[in-house]
């Protein structure tokens, strides 16, 4: 790697110390003060939120990273580009909040607890946020303000952890917890606001309108590939719910899948790092310097991934009980390590599964998360009836090794990179 981009990678790890610390450990209280129903329908809920936020950005985060990252020192085009995506998100976020506050009593037969349809409704304000907030970041992402990027999503964790205590100091109740995701995404929208004014002259915007054609269009290809990838990441534990699984069971499950997502971040942080080089190299036509970034990156990246996969495994029986203060989450361990294994096995590949996004093939990012998710649902429908906790666990490996394998082959056919 570059000097720059070590810099960057190195900065962006410290929000993943926090997600530990302060995202996980988020999990890890709410099941200690308000118990594993609690941590079910909060995890239920932020499901759902996940999803209608992926409505509201309409992956206009993504069209703005690859078209700042091409032309980041020109300040008329970038100015533009974002203008040009900012005001068709304000609606659609908006739009999205509406659709999740109505659809709430839907969601709630669906997951089998009311409970959830309330804490939908206090948390639709941070969903409008939410959904803005993904396109700024793809701002700072696309400028390659990775310093920054790192600081705004640790403030985002600090934030959580903030609002959580919050509610456990002013005795919130357990099926309004999902209140926390409005404080956090509504201060950080007005931070994030401050930086967009800081770095973007929006004054010299012109012909923002064309680009906001440009945006739509992309995103339209795309979105459905953005909101497969939030309903893939949290199949397993719909599907747990939708089983009829106890929302306790739901609780212990969700727990494993948070600490996987935790991991997982260990390749979003390179992902994000190494996205704006992709879009850039491919838009100079120069894709033999993605083929060496990707060989320089996977030398270091694979065994790293695949040790911190191993010792958390190892680790789980013995220090997630004793966190939470209850035996009953030691029987997340066997779908934890499940999980792991899923991880390590795809590792080689993980940090590159945006790269048809880059290379500005959104249609084709989308048949590799349809065929994704169809992969997870057809495995969740055989194992969970079966092996019901191991058996969803089980099934998110099958679908993340399948995933990496179908970029692979669109990498090499469709742009020219090997894999």
């Amino acid at each position: 790697m570059d000097k720059r981009l070590r810099r960057d990678v190195a900065w962006n790890l410290v929000p993943i110390a926090l997600l530990a610390a302060v995202g996980l450990g988020m999990n890890f209280a709410i099941a200690l003060w308000w118990g594993a129903g609690a941590l079910g329908v909060f995890n239920l809920v932020t499901i759902a939120y996940f999803v209608f936020a992926v409505l509201g950005a309409c992956g206009l985060q993504y069209s703005v990273l690859r078209a700042v990252a091409e032309q980041p020192d020109d300040r008329a085009h970038v100015s533009a580009v974002v203008v040009g995506a900012l005001v068709p998100n304000l609606a659609l976020a908006a739009l999205a909040a509406l659709a999740f506050v109505s659809l709430r009593g839907v969601a709630a037969q669906i997951a089998g607890s009311d409970a959830v349809a309330e804490g939908m409704l206090w948390a639709a304000p941070g969903l409008f946020c939410f959904a803005v907030n993904k396109v700024l970041f793809g701002v700072v992402n696309g400028l390659r303000r990775m310093r920054a990027f790192a600081i705004y999503t640790s403030l985002r964790y600090g934030l959580l952890g903030t609002g959580l205590l919050l509610a456990r100091a002013t005795h919130v109740q357990g099926d309004h917890l999902a209140v926390i995701w409005t404080f956090s995404e509504g201060t950080l929208l007005l931070i994030l606001v401050g930086e967009l004014l800081a770095t973007v002259t929006i004054a010299r915007a012109r012909n923002w309108w064309r680009w906001t054609r440009v945006h739509m269009h992309y995103g339209t290809r795309g979105v459905t590939a953005t909101l497969a990838y939030e309903i893939n990441t949290k199949l397993d534990v719909w599907m747990l719910g939708a089983a009829g699984f106890s929302t306790a069971q739901v609780g212990i499950y969700s727990l494993a899948a948070a600490l996987n997502d935790g991991a997982t971040q260990l390749s979003v942080v390179v992902q994000n790092n190494v996205n704006p080089l992709i879009a850039k190299s491919l838009a100079d036509g120069k894709s033999t310097e993605v083929d060496e970034l990707v060989r320089r990156t996977r030398k270091w990246f694979v065994p790293a991934l695949a040790g911190a996969c191993v010792l958390g495994a190892l680790l789980f029986p013995h220090v997630i009980p004793q966190l939470v203060g209850s035996e009953e989450f030691a029987a997340g361990a066997l779908p934890f390590a499940i999980l792991m294994a899923g991880l390590t096995l795809a590792s080689p590949w993980l940090p590159f599964s945006q790269l048809m996004l880059m290379a500005d093939r959104p249609g084709w990012h989308t048949v590799l998360m349809v065929l994704t998710v169809a992969t997870n649902f057809v495995a969740n429908v055989a194992l969970i009836p079966r092996f019901g906790l191991a058996g969803a666990a089980a099934s998110t490996s099958i679908a993340v090794i399948a995933s990496a394998l179908f970029v692979r082959r669109l990498a090499r056919g469709r742009v020219g990179v090997r894999l």
